[in-house]
């Protein structure tokens, strides 16, 4: 369907005149008193209306479908929002707007919390649509210094800058995301339906967000809960032809017209999946399940606010059977096959080996207006994630696998609590300052490969920011202090055990100043200089075994120090005009006993099979590079768009290469968007030419395998929004892989037994619908 509304786009005719409108209020978030002269704008049109003296506004003539509305007005800070227009849509907005008479009259606005002069980049809300359906990680690869860190199809982990797992903040809905995330099969336990924007912060960003974010930040914020009386939602369908996968994610929401101050939001989304083929074969035991929900409750006033969010989400996918090798010399055989050792046919049944997680979040937050000084935000939050991880084989004992126990059982239970202070401008000066706290008990049951454990932490933080003209400086302090006991048997002789329970403490300061310079609308020049630490992880002290999902054993070191980043990253933003987009960002670590992976010599036989093993070692490290975004719009219609990233990264110590780094990523798109026809609008098409290198720059003989060769595909997108029947549709389609090219990624764990997934065809439908408006007619 998609298709034919794209070829026969130019041949319909114009039947009706577009005749909706879109009309309301823009009011001052703090007081509601009207805005005059406010902008509202409707990107994809480039029309836009002023307000009024009453504050009123309205743009006419507008065709039935979703638009991006920009609403800005001097000394706001500016509003995007997505918005259905169909008919006679009313919308009031409320930009935040704060006025103070200084020696000259100037108008300025509350800035948010993060740190401005970092570089942040959010995902488009077209390439958010394009990865419905699959994970956060595969999301998130649009953005230049994103890779994704894999374990075959269904397991993705970003990697910033080459830095991963602990060393990334993932931030859902405002809560730093706590569950098993040192593994790197442990996959972010997050619904990507939920975001509303996804935003990559790179660099060390742990002033902010405390300690561990010496790579960066991931933002996965949900939509606002809706301001205005009436009850809506949206409808997401996605099938994809690899692994016949289907997906159906929905939410509705609703505010009350006679309490104004409430709003709610309920969500939740189902997946299935079978096993995902490669060109030439199908992987055994791929298959997954999902359901997630969660509910959100909201109550803002003048001066004061709270709510309330929880999200569950539920995960059961198969690890694929054939890196799980029975001997050394099959596991030698598979290392050297270009097929892997076990094949079958297509199937939805998940068996052994396989991973169930559970993951819960409950967060509970508010604020209070301290007069005209600023704002105090208080915030809970408790999480709770359980994993289970089955072995290819289970017990002998006929009793015990009729029980089907996991082989692997943790729980993990994470508190955390923040309270925050963020003061107004004062003469040229805004900031914040900031107590945050976490404590986490973590048990296991069956085979040990980290112990139980416990975890304690908190941190103090102060961030002030001045700007002036065409200038902003900012800088900030934390200090942090984490505490950590662990509880496991060690081994004394004479087949006797004791329990032991070391104490690890570590504290320390992290710093961070940045600039920025606009020289114009056209030049912004941005410098970030900043120290973070980030002490070890459990695993990287405690492993000690056969990690399943990885099919890896692994081993820490209980010796291991904190990490200590020096990092800078120059970000150059070019933008002339309409037509040319460049940035320009390069980038160095300096970070002193940093901690990876080694692969051991030679893999090793244990009772459950033969295994790759690797040992958590320490060095110090050097990673710089360089990310690059160029858009130039051709024509009118017609845009393309280029996109590099380069990391080169040694090890001073050992004076080579680090090990499992990022290869060289280049990527070429090619963009037509059609104009707005009668019942048709927002359509495009799109291909992407994605080219990867072979990592060539890694210790001679430190793999059990090489690095795989350099590849390329083609990814092909389109999309449309039909109006059928009074009712908005969104239809789009993409190939992944359209030329169902064999390659093999460096970065996935599974690239020593396997392809990657060959060819992929995703169809997404997206219905968005108003129950009840709740305006006036």
């Amino acid at each position: 369907m998609l298709f034919i509304c794209v070829i026969n786009f130019h041949l319909m005719a114009q039947a009706d005149s577009c005749k909706s409108s879109l009309s309301g209020k823009v009011l001052d978030e703090h007081d509601k008193t009207v805005l005059e002269f406010a902008t509202v704008y409707i990107l994809e049109l480039n029309r836009g209306a002023l307000t009024d003296s009453a504050g009123n506004y309205k743009i006419s003539n507008v065709c039935d479908g979703n638009y991006t509305i920009r609403v800005s007005h001097i000394g706001c800070e500016n509003i995007e929002e997505k918005i259905l227009i169909k008919g006679k849509t009313i919308k009031n907005f409320y930009p935040e707007h704060h006025t103070e008479l200084l020696k000259d009259v100037e108008v300025t606005a509350a800035r948010p919390l993060e740190q401005t002069t970092q570089t942040k980049t959010n995902v488009t809300d077209e390439k958010i649509n394009q990865s419905k359906g699959q994970s956060l990680g595969d999301a998130l690869k649009s953005v230049t210094g994103v890779n994704s860190l894999n374990t075959g199809n269904s397991i993705s982990k970003p990697v910033i800058h080459g830095m991963h797992s602990n060393r990334i903040l993932v931030l859902n809905n405002g809560i730093r995301q706590e569950g098993q995330q040192w593994g790197v099969e442990h996959a972010p336990e997050v619904d990507p339906f939920i975001a509303n924007k996804l935003s990559v912060i790179k660099g060390a960003n742990s002033i902010r967000y405390g300690s561990d974010a010496i790579a960066g930040v991931i933002l996965v914020e949900a939509k606002p809960l809706r301001d205005s009386a009436g009850i809506g939602g949206e409808l997401n369908l996605v099938g994809m032809s690899n692994g016949r996968a289907g997906t159906a994610s929905a939410y509705v929401e609703g505010n009350l017209n006679k309490l104004n101050a409430l709003s709610w939001r309920l969500q939740g989304t189902l997946k299935q999946g079978g096993n995902i083929s490669a060109p030439d074969y199908i992987l055994v035991n791929t298959g997954l399940k999902e359901y997630n929900f969660s509910y959100a409750l909201g109550w803002k006033k003048k001066n004061y606010g709270a709510e309330i969010f929880y999200s569950q989400f539920n995960t059961t996918f198969g690890i694929f059977s054939a890196s799980h090798i029975g001997n050394l010399t099959d596991l030698n055989r598979a290392f050297n096959s270009p097929v892997p050792l076990e094949t079958g046919p297509f199937t939805y049944h998940i068996g052994r080996p396989f991973q169930h997680t559970e993951h819960e979040l409950l967060k509970l937050k508010s604020f209070i207006k301290t007069g005209d000084k600023g704002k105090l935000s208080i915030t809970y939050a408790r999480q709770y994630n359980l994993r289970y991880e089955y072995d290819k084989h289970g017990p002998l004992n006929d009793s015990l696998e009729a029980l089907n126990k996991p082989e692997l059982k943790y729980e993990i239970t994470t508190h955390t609590g923040d309270i925050i202070w963020e003061h107004n401008r004062v003469k040229n000066f805004t900031g914040s300052i900031g107590l945050s706290g976490i404590t986490q008990a973590n048990t296991y049951e069956g085979r040990a490969l980290i112990p139980n454990f416990q975890n304690y932490g908190g941190g103090l933080f102060f961030i002030e920011r001045w700007k002036k003209n065409k200038f902003e400086i900012e800088g900030g302090i934390r200090y942090d202090y984490k505490w950590l006991q662990v509880f496991k048997y060690q081994y004394i002789g004479n087949a006797t055990y004791e329990l032991i329970s070391p104490i690890h403490k570590f504290g320390n300061f992290t710093g961070n100043v940045g600039f920025i310079y606009k020289s114009d609308s056209v030049l912004n020049v941005s410098l970030n200089i900043g120290t973070a630490w980030r002490a070890p992880s459990v695993n990287e002290l405690y492993s000690n075994g056969l990690h399943h999902g990885a099919a890896a054993l692994e081993f820490g070191d209980k010796t291991l120090q904190s990490e200590r980043t020096n990092n800078a990253i120059l970000t150059v933003h070019y933008n002339p005009g309409k037509r040319l987009n460049i940035e320009v960002s390069p980038y160095i670590h300096y970070i002193n006993n940093f901690i990876y992976r080694q692969p051991a010599s030679t893999p090793m036989l244990t009772i459950r099979g033969a295994f790759p093993a690797f040992y958590y070692k320490q060095t110090n490290a050097v990673l710089n590079g360089c990310d690059l975004y160029f858009k130039y719009k051709l024509t009118k219609s017609l845009d393309i768009t280029q996109k590099a990233s380069v990391l080169r990264a040694w090890n001073q110590t050992e004076n080579d290469w680090l090990i499992t780094m990022p290869s060289d990523k280049y990527e070429t798109e090619l963009t037509h968007r059609f104009n707005n026809r009668n019942k048709i609008n927002s359509a495009y098409i799109s291909a992407s030419f994605l080219y990867v290198t072979k990592q060539g720059r890694v210790p001679a003989n430190s793999d059990f395998a090489p690095p795989p060769p350099a590849y390329y595909t083609v990814n092909l997108h389109a999309s449309c929004n039909i109006y059928v029947r009074k009712q908005n549709i969104e239809v789009g389609v993409s190939v992944f892989n359209l030329l169902n090219e064999s390659y093999r990624d460096y970065l996935d764990r599974f690239r020593y037994f396997t392809d990657a997934m060959g060819r992929n065809i995703a169809l997404r439908i997206k219905i968005p619908f108003n129950i009840k408006s709740g305006l006036p007619p």
